[in-house]
């Protein structure tokens, strides 16, 4: 396929159109897919990293590519509220690079987690490809992106566009501060966030890993819904483009309608409490960020 011809959204939507299994209708478009196997549920998702598109040698170590390529995993699961239990990963890669390394970073950040790598497969490639399945369970109600109503509170568990500028500094040939460093090379999942979202009473979810804007319109898509927007959480250094639509940040994205609750329950886990952003509405064309309406800003792969 050529570029033209590429667009995720589109093609995400022709996938779904095609799918078969009336199980797992209800959740195509989610941040994962969960599978009913007789009384107990299971969470599946699957992502790739790939050299050129999502990392660049001259940027990344093995390690860090490897520990990355579980944690955007995570935080989909994060984004359903499910406890991750299982990685499986193919990895393809030049016969020169340190595949051995890219494990151990694999390995190693499951295990942060609390999951375990079980297997996957090996292969030569002219690139790094690193392409993760995780499998998780459903400890909590899930959050899905359908859930959303008008009148709930938008919430943002972090601020955002750090890693979009680091990745811009990098370029620029920069030297990065610490807090620049890990926003880019060192995500964090939002496990325990996913889980006391649930609990407070959250109706959708969505990892923002693409941009805040972008996954934003995800969701009300998903919920049929429109929002409006009062501000947004930006990093230090960092712009509002790029805290819009810069992506790689993994924050949650969720949306509630006590913001008590949701203080309480973030509080009550001793975790940083989320920042309310806007509001969603009835109005699926009220999509705006104060009075100015807000595209559909973020990464495409």
């Amino acid at each position: 396929m050529d570029e033209q011809g590429w667009d995720e959204l589109v093609l995400a939507e022709a996938i779904a159109r095609r799918a078969t299994w009336d199980s797992t209708k209800q959740v195509l478009g989610d941040d994962a897919a969960i599978v009913k196997l007789g009384s107990e549920s299971i969470t599946v998702c699957a992502d790739a990293l790939v050299e050129g598109v999502h990392f660049d040698l001259d940027y990344w170590s093995p390690r860090q590519i490897g520990a990355k390529a579980v944690t955007v995993n995570i935080s989909d699961l994060a984004a359903m509220a499910a406890q991750p239990l299982w990685i499986l990963s193919t990895v393809a890669s030049p016969k020169h690079f340190a595949t051995d390394e890219l494990l151990v970073g694999l390995q190693d950040q499951a295990e942060h987690y609390g999951a375990h790598l079980i297997g996957g497969d090996l292969s030569r490639s002219n690139t790094v490809v690193v392409s993760v399945t995780a499998i998780g369970t459903q400890v909590a109600a899930p959050l899905r992106r359908s859930g959303a109503r008008p009148g709930d509170l938008i919430f943002v568990t972090g601020l955002l566009g750090g890693a979009a500028l680091a990745l811009e500094r990098l370029s620029q040939g920069l030297d990065l501060d610490d807090l620049a460093r890990a926003a880019l090379q060192d995500p964090v999942a939002r496990v325990a966030e996913g889980f006391a979202a649930s609990r407070a009473g959250a109706t959708a979810a969505i990892d923002i890993s693409d941009g805040l804007a972008l996954d934003l319109h995800r969701l009300a898509n998903a919920s049929h819904v429109g929002f409006e927007l009062d501000e947004v959480p930006i990093a230090k250094g960092a712009t509002s483009e790029q805290a819009l639509g810069g992506g790689e940040d993994f924050e949650l994205l969720f949306t509630a309608p006590q913001e008590e609750r949701v203080l309480d329950e973030f509080s009550r886990a001793a975790l940083t409490p989320p920042l309310r952003i806007g509001r969603i509405h009835s109005d699926e064309r009220r999509r705006n960020l104060g009075a100015t309406p807000l595209g559909l800003l973020g990464y495409r792969h």
